[in-house]
């Protein structure tokens, strides 16, 4: 086995930076690329390190990436946080990753804005779970994002409503009303679906593609549409499963 496959077969478990090595299926040359990477990826964790709230072991962060207040940000061991990533942590209750948590590329993740004015309440990612490339959570009002939940690219999550009742005064003059968002353990949150402000999605469930979800969904239920409407329970198709193989 060549030095560079061997050093991805060593190192690539014990930082929890993957669940299951795949060094076998790979050439000299593809190890020392990800070896590469990880090592860049390694460096620029350190540069952040000194800024972080609290780290609880190794992490990665990719190019491009940008934090803003990261005294903020905890981060679980084995944190990924890919390029181009935006990520402002000053909030109430801070932003919290678990551990090996994946934020895609070009994530933006927004419990505050730029300049100071409004302050939101914060996000918690649970262990094991991954947020699409290109999606924006705005968590002005909080965010809980469970473990082992899978969230496709371009997902938007909005945990606030602007306030439009008054027809004298501008909606912007109106402010917004914050409500909290959570999708629990062991959901999938299909490619460009939208989750608005007071949704709890509960444990197991699939959001299809597309779909716009304004009201909490089911435990193991199937959802689709706009605005997102039951497709079918998970549960009783593994009921039916298991009387067929009876």
């Amino acid at each position: 086995m060549g030095l560079f496959r061997s050093l991805h077969r060593r190192f690539v478990p014990e930082t929890g930076l993957h669940g299951q090595s795949q060094e076998s299926r790979l050439s000299e040359a593809e190890a020392f690329g990800i070896c590469w990477q990880i090592g860049c990826g390694l460096a620029r964790a350190l540069m952040l390190l000194p800024r972080l709230g609290h780290a609880k072991g190794l992490f990665l962060v990719g190019r491009g990436v940008r934090v803003t207040g990261a005294r903020y940000l905890t981060l679980g061991r084995g944190v990924k946080i890919e390029e181009l990533a935006e990520i402002q942590c000053r909030s109430d209750r801070g932003v919290v990753f678990g551990d090996g948590v994946t934020i895609g590329r070009a994530v933006s993740i927004r419990p505050s804005s730029y300049y100071g004015h409004t302050r939101g309440e914060g996000l918690v990612v649970g262990a094991g779970s991954a947020i699409g490339a290109l999606s924006w959570i705005g968590a002005s009002g909080h965010v809980t994002i469970g473990t082992d939940v899978l969230i496709g690219p371009r997902v938007t999550i909005l945990p606030e409503n602007h306030v439009f009742q008054s027809v004298d005064q501008t909606i912007k003059s109106q402010g917004v009303a914050r409500a909290r968002v959570v999708i629990e353990e062991d959901c999938w949150i299909g490619s460009g679906a939208v989750i608005l402000a007071g949704v709890r999605i509960g444990r197991g469930s699939i959001v299809a593609a597309g779909a716009v979800v304004a009201k909490d969904v089911p435990p193991f239920t199937i959802v689709g549409g706009v605005p997102a409407r039951v497709i079918k329970s998970r549960l009783e198709r593994a009921t039916s499963e298991q009387r067929a193989a009876a």
